[in-house]
């Protein structure tokens, strides 16, 4: 999977993302792909393709805003919630969660400054303690850690820890 500022891959039209087939050696799109600007990040889990950015529609489906999920199962895109207020510039799995980070301040209507979590079970976002002061540009998980780069500086660094044991940031 691929995502960018592209409207066709390898000749096939592909709105800002697209699927390689190393069996078949082919291009394919997914779905009608995202509307506007670029596809910033990318994170597969089982069937199950997150996709993040600045587009405020995948596969025409108004308010998969800044993120959205398209099955590899169905082929259909969906909303998480109703997605977030502003940019979303990476993405990452962890078992039910779905972390993401970037320049938002509300996920699902929410507060999450700059950074939140999907649960895939209930279905709801939620923020990670009071959030960040600058935009997230990286995350991963650990353990019980999430951990986040980017530039802010209320923890005093430009990497942060995130404890699900402790319920904090440090």
């Amino acid at each position: 999977y691929v995502g960018g500022n592209f409207t066709t891959a390898g000749g096939t039209s592909a709105s800002r993302i697209a699927r390689w087939n190393t069996t078949t050696n082919t291009w394919s799109a997914l779905g009608g792909g995202t509307n506007s600007t670029a596809v910033n990040t990318i994170a597969v889990s089982g069937t199950d393709i997150y996709v993040g950015g600045s587009f405020t529609a995948a596969g025409g489906i108004v308010g998969t805003s800044r993120i959205a999920r398209w099955n590899t199962v169905t082929n259909t895109w969906s909303a998480l919630g109703s997605g977030l207020n502003n940019s979303c510039n990476t993405i990452t799995v962890s078992g039910s969660d779905i972390y993401t980070g970037g320049f938002f301040t509300t996920a699902g209507g929410n507060p999450a400054s700059r950074i939140a979590r999907w649960n895939t079970v209930t279905n709801t976002w939620s923020q990670l303690s009071g959030g960040l002061d600058g935009e997230v540009r990286a995350i991963a998980v650990s353990g019980n850690d999430i951990y986040a780069g980017g530039s802010f500086s209320v923890t005093g660094s430009n990497v942060s820890r995130w404890s699900t044991l402790a319920g904090g940031l440090s």
